[in-house]
């Protein structure tokens, strides 16, 4: 009698990653498809990374543009892991429901939806209102379509209430946040988890980072608090959610390796390269915080988010930290920029070059800035 042997293989989950080509995007999908090598176990800066389950994996990367150098620098970094065949380009604007529609309708199996607004910069109310039209477009079209997870990139909260804060684009994402929850209470077959990501290590870098240093160096209060967190780390956070959702299902998670002052940062960073943080003139960042509201209006919601989380009201903040920490570990800044410096596996490449966008670092912009509207208040 013969006996045949058949070989199952892992099914196939379609990710669809709205923001492919920025920095959290591009983390995810790193993450996911080709995650860094552990090699080095030995090393203190080693990261472990999210287990990983058997599926297959293939990501529908959106861009507004497949034949931008962003959208393309995504397919090269796939193709130096050998894994072309897992990724997608996928053209569609968000302002445009038609185009994002016909994704949907062309990829009818999709198992996740993976979501990053973009950022539309400082001082921009009537851009950042658009993100919420964005995020509940997205979100109906999940439920209509019949995606099992649907992963939210949103922001800290600066309080308790989505109006707290001043940015817009921080009160638009507590609407989508609010919007989302109340969506899946009336679809129970939507999973949704919402993440919550902190001040990026990597808007230190750079000569706009040195600003931003120099910024918050000098206006904030000595004792005010950063929360913060590596994008590398953001994107194992959301890989290890979809490869083990239920725990998270219909929860908020804060990813944040911790609240910084300052001056801890610029300690840390002294440790890990023994140097001192570049910083800009000193004159530089108080006409910046003299003249451009909007980032007088960062430095402010700092210290409300400083002020909320140390009286309690932020109550499930601490909550929300250890269920991120619970997907996978979260690299302090020191650790962070101690794998930048010695080029270690598992730092973002586009991180240790300064660039944010797939391109070559820029010295022109930060936050959707220039230098010349910073310092002539226009944001």
């Amino acid at each position: 009698m013969t006996m045949t042997t058949t070989t199952t293989t892992p099914e196939t989950k379609t990710v669809l990653v709205i923001g492919a080509t920025g920095k959290q995007g591009r983390a995810f999908i790193r993450s996911l498809l080709f995650p860094p090598s552990t090699s080095t176990p030995s090393s203190p800066t080693t990261i472990t990374p999210p287990p990983t389950k058997s599926e297959n994996w293939h990501i529908l990367a959106l861009t507004r543009d497949a034949s931008a150098l962003p959208a393309q620098a995504l397919l090269g970094e796939a193709k130096q892991h050998n894994a072309t065949s897992k990724i997608s380009l996928v053209e569609a604007c968000l302002n445009t429901p038609s185009t994002l529609r016909a994704v949907f309708e062309s990829h009818p199996n999709i198992y996740s939806v993976f979501v990053v607004l973009a950022y539309p910069g400082l001082g921009t109310p009537v851009i950042a209102q658009k993100e919420k039209a964005q995020g509940t477009l997205i979100a109906d079209l999940a439920v209509e379509f019949g995606v099992k997870l649907f992963v939210y990139s949103s922001t800290i909260p600066i309080g308790p209430d989505p109006s707290d804060g001043i940015d817009e684009s921080r009160k638009q994402k507590r609407e989508v946040e609010h919007y989302i929850e109340d969506l899946g209470k009336k679809n129970p077959e939507l999973k949704w988890i919402v993440i919550r990501p902190g001040f990026f290590y990597e808007n230190l870098e750079g000569v706009f980072g040195a600003i931003g240093a120099t910024m918050y160096r000098d206006g904030l209060k000595k004792e005010t608090t950063l929360t913060m967190v590596a994008s590398e780390d953001l994107g194992r956070v959301v890989a290890g959610l979809l490869q083990n959702p239920e725990p998270y299902i219909n929860k908020f998670l804060c990813v944040t390796s911790g609240p910084m002052t300052m001056r801890e940062v610029l300690d840390a960073h002294k440790r890990a390269t023994g140097k001192p943080m570049p910083a800009a003139p000193g004159f530089l960042g108080w006409i910046l915080l003299k003249i451009n509201k909007g980032a007088q209006d960062l430095v402010r919601e700092a210290e409300i988010n400083h002020a909320n989380r140390t009286s309690g009201r932020l109550p499930t903040f601490e909550e929300e930290v250890e269920r991120a920490k619970s997907v996978c570990e979260l690299q302090t800044y020191e650790q962070w920029k101690r794998a930048l410096v010695s080029g270690e596996c598992g730092v973002d490449e586009l991180a240790r070059s300064g660039s944010t966008d797939g391109r070559r670092a820029s010295t022109s912009s930060w936050n959707n800035l220039s230098l010349m509207k910073l310092l002539t208040g226009r944001s």
